[in-house]
């Protein structure tokens, strides 16, 4: 059946209308336009020429192509799914040239869908076309994940799925190292789930998945006593029943070496009472100092502006105190003008008295609303934790343990940019929501040791449960194929997740699966073939 393309545009153009666009405004006038030649090359897949050889001689050797990556459309709700096929058959007396099979897979897929029909229309259309001894098709597809109210780390901070922008890089994790660099998403996914959710939890864990989401973890004996400690990788409902599962909360991203940071002011230059134009003025500082400066200010300073002529940056520090003394000589590295008096309080102000400054940290708000600068978290390893030091020295406070650390603020902003940094230093954290007896809001950020005093960066779960849920789940794909979440303010490195229903293999994977012949019949194939088509994937 031919594309009836006017049709097409209309209903294009009224769905757009519906869901309450302008179709004529700009990046959606051209859409109907689009909508038709997609579906016009999609058609074009369904009808081609099965190239056949038939002068084959005696093989009848297993043919195998693995990875055929394929693209659909759910035809329950017009949302896309996606995922590898995996096709295999053992000739009888005829073969087909390679590139076929990839456009078999095409044939069926570009039309709207469901999993279970495409894997069986594309072995019932081999077996028709070959007339082989058996056909295996095998398909993966990667479906969806998280709950709604989960969160992703992004280079623009934590940002729940739902507020994420493709443009947004998002932090990946190396399963075997843990590295953490930031990347732009493959693909990102909603879509409506009702059903049972998987909720794996303790004290610094809370993570609430779909049963086919993709876990990293590891065992009780791996982590802790075996010489080969390694992570995991199984779907969540194959792990709910295991005891004391172990959970990957942070890695260790490289970042860059700062030597200078430059600040700029932009004023009007007057001559004889007449501006001229508008200039740049521009100051060079050291990157170590201006990183100390900026912790302590963050963590305990504020600034304020007077009308066009008084600008001032103010840090309050307990006075004559380690803490006190260090910011001073800090101060005295920087090429501002200050000065500092002692309060009846038994506190000390500093007070800098720049514009070009203020002006700089009046962009990362006051008191609720400050946040950490973008910049920071492209640091290096050294200076990030240079940043985290100084930050301590001004707002930090070791516990009665003498290993950990919390921080105490008004600003979620700020307190969710300390736990990113611990994250992205191998360091697990846990933010808590407190009220003082007022009622004020404040947020509370926990590093985590062991008992030995080593920095934690994981947490072993301790209850799991299957949690109802009827709201929107999401996933986002990334090369390395596993991401840095939060919930209730816990992280955790998780996966994506792979949805494949039917027939277990013997590498514990499900899958939708059509098995036809001696593939079906007998066991020693069927597991030759399985076994082909995982081989070298990542654990």
């Amino acid at each position: 059946m031919n594309i009836d393309e006017k049709k097409l545009k209309e209903s294009i153009r009224l769905f757009l209308e519906a869901i309450g666009e302008n179709p004529d405004r700009e990046g959606l006038k051209e859409t109907p336009d689009r909508i038709v030649r997609l579906w016009k090359e999609f058609k074009s897949y369904e009808n081609f020429n099965m190239t056949i050889f038939e002068d084959i001689g005696s093989y009848d050797e297993m043919v195998v192509v693995r990875d055929i990556n394929f693209y659909s459309l759910c035809e329950h709700h017009l949302l896309p799914f996606f995922g590898k096929a995996h096709i295999a058959y053992i000739p009888d007396g005829k073969v087909c040239g390679l590139s076929k099979l990839v456009r078999v897979v095409n044939k069926f897929s570009y039309r709207p869908q469901v999993q279970e029909r495409l894997t069986s229309e594309i072995a019932e259309y081999l077996e028709k076309e070959l007339k082989p001894k058996g056909v295996a098709v095998v398909l993966e597809a990667m479906h969806l994940c998280y709950s709604s109210d989960t969160e992703i780390l992004t280079d623009k901070g934590w940002k729940l799925f739902k507020d994420l922008h493709m443009d947004n890089k998002v932090a990946q994790v190396n399963p075997n190292s843990l590295e953490i660099s930031f990347v732009k998403p493959v693909n990102y996914i909603k879509y409506p789930f009702k059903g049972m959710m998987i909720n794996f939890r303790s004290k610094s864990v809370d993570l609430l998945v779909s049963p086919d989401h993709k876990m990293l973890y590891s065992t009780e004996w791996i982590f802790y006593k075996s010489k080969n400690k390694r992570w995991l990788s199984k779907q969540a409902y194959e792990i709910k029943d295991l005891s004391k599962i172990i959970i990957p909360q942070a890695g260790l991203m490289k970042g860059k070496e700062l030597d200078y940071v430059e600040l700029e002011e932009e004023y009007e230059k007057v001559n004889f009472g007449k501006t001229l134009t508008k200039t740049t003025k521009k100051l060079k500082l050291k990157a170590d100092t201006f990183i100390k400066f900026l912790a302590i200010y963050l963590a305990e300073g504020s600034f304020d502006i007077k009308g066009k002529r008084r600008y001032a940056v103010r840090i309050v520090q307990k006075a004559n105190t380690d803490s006190a003394k260090e910011i001073e000589n800090i101060l005295k590295e920087l090429p501002f003008n200050y000065f500092s008096y002692e309060r009846k309080n038994g506190t000390v102000e500093f007070i800098i008295f720049s514009k070009i400054l203020t002006k700089y940290v009046e962009k990362f708000g006051k008191s609720r609303d400050k946040y950490i600068p973008d910049f920071i978290y492209s640091l290096s390893i050294r200076q990030r934790k240079l940043f985290l030091e100084y930050f301590i020295l001004g707002d930090g406070y070791k516990k009665p343990d003498g290993k950990t650390y919390h921080f105490v603020s008004k600003s979620k902003k700020l307190i969710d940019g300390i736990q990113a940094l611990y994250a992205t230093l191998g360091i697990s954290t846990t933010v808590f929501e407190t009220k003082d007896k007022n009622g004020n809001i404040y947020y509370r950020l926990e590093t985590r040791k062991d008992k030995k005093g080593n920095n934690k960066y994981y947490s072993m779960v301790r209850e799991v449960k299957d949690v109802p849920y009827n709201d929107f789940i999401y996933s986002v794909t990334v090369p390395e194929g596993y991401i840095l979440v939060r919930r209730n303010g816990k992280i955790a490195i998780s996966g994506n997740c792979m949805a494949m229903r039917g027939v277990k293999n013997p590498t514990s994977y499900t899958v939708t699966s059509k098995l036809t012949g001696v593939f079906k019949d007998c066991e020693k194939t069927r597991n030759e073939f399985l076994n082909l088509i995982n081989s070298n994937k990542n654990l």
